[in-house]
């Protein structure tokens, strides 16, 4: 462990392996007790502080521990809830009250459901005088673990109270971080969040260190508050495992009893059945829907029926389609490759030279989208690949071509999934429609925002139709233009069709400019036609403002 001299701290440090460049750097010491680099001083060098941990990290949480103070927090711009939020708190607070170990938050994708755990959690906390969060998220975690840490800032930043909390953010990868040698937690949680916790409907290794950092095998009394999340719970309700205890509460039973989650359901009449480790539907359930239905909606309603409720349920009316914003942080050498000349970035990312290597004014601006878009395509595709093993058919929309959509596409395909190609001057575009709509090609990348249809359920003009598997959208790249954008989420957003769609964009690059133009272009395209601009409004301020005109923002961007 290392040692702390009187009046230095100990920075515990994300570097890649290997070192940097030209080796270790001076006074950066590898701990293997810690499985991090550490660095003592006074103050932390400027090279070494894109290396420092993160608030909310579990590095942060290790580095705090050695210091005994607690480093600073996250910042971000306040963030209100809704009412309908604000009462989903309520009833998730008003259970916890009633102590109940657990509550299920299955609104539909678009609802704010993290904005509601957040101060959910918080308000447990504050209630029973407790200090340690911990939050569950999934891949792709250089994503999704800044769009928590944004809103617990946000929050903080709202009621101007952080309550002294102790949140940990965590991807269910590297939960066996916090896992000592004996097998046991190296922390207490007092509170939990498990994000799309359908992730936990198996066993594996880390459904097993959930199940120990939240304790679900103790006592209901004794257990931490666990809000479990996810709008698609499972296949079948013997994948609900990660809700047993829950379950085993509401029966008055201990949480042993119901452990083995499809035996205890099966003990109980639901029609399911063991296979090859794992419980499915009996085989009279899956010759019938209705049989199907039924049993779903009776172990549903034992939650959602309960007095108070312990599952919640809200859909998303008909309307705007669902967008979000996911500001990914480039790593020390992502921000390298960014700020790199336009020649030396295509040598770098073998592209090929085209015309002049300097740019000014608005060349010099595209460029910077176009390196900022092809360093970010392995996130993007990993937001695919996640958004596909959740039962969806994916859009990637692009602007440009040779930096965006064609090694978005490839590298999908190397990774073995179909990809129709809808951009370019593609002779075949109907054709590569055809197999994404079909579903031979799950992925579609393209670029044209007008005139394509790619909404489930289409019907065809031989009378048959498109896949209902439902949709979900993302730009790669932001539109300058609010009516190309709106049109663009309208390919799969239309006809009672819901497609919830999502910006990806480098948190403090150009990109992140182009989307709060794209923003408030659409804000402004909805209020010309007096429709809903909420959705686009509430995302808006993930960028720090409430409003900017579009003009002014285009002025800014030269």
């Amino acid at each position: 462990m290392p040692t702390i001299p009187a009046g230095q701290r100990v920075w515990l440090l994300e570097l890649p392996w290997g070192g940097l460049g030209g080796g270790m750097p001076a006074g950066v010491t590898y701990y293997k007790s810690l499985t991090a680099h550490a660095y003592v001083g006074t103050y932390l060098p400027e090279a070494l502080e894109p290396y420092s941990s993160k608030a909310y990290s579990s590095l942060r949480w290790q580095e705090d521990e050695l210091n005994g103070t607690e480093g600073p927090g996250a910042t971000a711009a306040p963030m209100t809830l809704r009412p309908e939020q604000r009462a989903d708190v309520e009833a998730i607070t008003a259970a916890a009250d009633r102590g109940f170990r657990q509550v299920h938050l299955a609104n539909d994708v678009g609802t704010g459901k993290t904005l509601v755990a957040v101060a959910a959690a918080k308000a447990i906390a504050r209630a029973r005088g407790a200090r340690t969060i911990l939050v569950t998220v999934d891949r792709p975690a250089r994503i999704t673990i800044p769009s928590w840490r944004r809103t617990i800032a946000a929050l903080n930043s709202t009621d101007g109270v952080d309550d002294e909390l102790r949140w940990i953010i965590m991807s269910s990868d590297s939960l066996g971080k916090l896992m000592a040698r004996n097998g046991r937690p190296r922390l207490k949680v007092d509170v939990a969040v498990i994000d799309e916790a359908h992730q936990f409907r198996h066993a594996s290794k880390r459904t097993s260190y959930m199940r120990r950092l939240t304790r679900m095998d103790a006592p209901h009394e004794t257990a931490p508050f666990v809000l479990t999340i996810t709008a698609t719970p499972g296949h079948h309700p013997g994948e609900w495992g990660y809700m047993s205890s829950l379950y085993a509460q509401v029966h008055g039973d201990p949480p042993a009893r119901w452990a083995d989650f499809g035996r205890a359901l099966a003990d109980r009449g639901v029609p399911l059945e063991p296979s090859y480790g794992k419980w499915t539907w009996s085989a009279e359930a899956k010759d019938s829907l209705q049989t199907q239905q039924a049993a779903i909606s009776d172990v549903r309603d034992i939650l959602l029926r309960h007095d108070p409720p312990l599952m919640l349920t809200r859909s998303a009316p008909w309307g705007p389609p669902p967008f979000d914003v996911d500001l990914v942080e480039l790593t020390p050498d992502q921000w390298r490759a960014y700020e790199l000349e336009w020649g030396d970035f295509q040598r770098e990312m073998q592209l090929a030279r085209t015309g002049k290597n300097v740019a000014r004014g608005l060349a010099a601006l595209v460029r910077l989208r176009q390196k900022a878009s092809m360093i970010r395509v392995e996130h993007t595709v990993a937001a695919a690949k996640a958004e596909l093993a959740r039962g969806y058919q994916v859009l990637i929309a692009t602007e440009m071509v040779t930096t965006a959509a064609h090694p978005v596409a490839e590298m999908l395909e190397a990774d073995g999934i179909p990809v129709a190609r809808i951009y370019g001057s593609n002779p075949d575009a109907e054709a590569e429609r055809m197999r994404f709509q079909r579903g031979e090609a799950p992925v579609v990348v393209f670029n044209t925002p007008t005139a394509i249809n790619l909404q489930a359920g289409e019907q065809f003009a031989d009378g048959t139709y498109a896949t209902d598997t439902p949709r979900r959208g993302f730009f790669h790249q932001a539109r300058y233009s609010g009516l190309l954008a709106e049109q663009t989420m309208g390919r799969a957003h239309r006809n009672h069709q819901i497609c919830a769609w999502s910006l990806l964009a480098a948190a403090g690059t150009i990109e992140e400019r182009a989307g709060t133009v794209m923003l408030s272009r659409l804000i402004a395209s909805a209020t010309s036609t007096d429709a809903d601009a909420s959705t686009f409004s509430e995302v808006a301020r993930v960028f720090g403002i409430d409003w900017i005109p579009a003009a002014r923002l285009a002025d800014e961007l030269g």
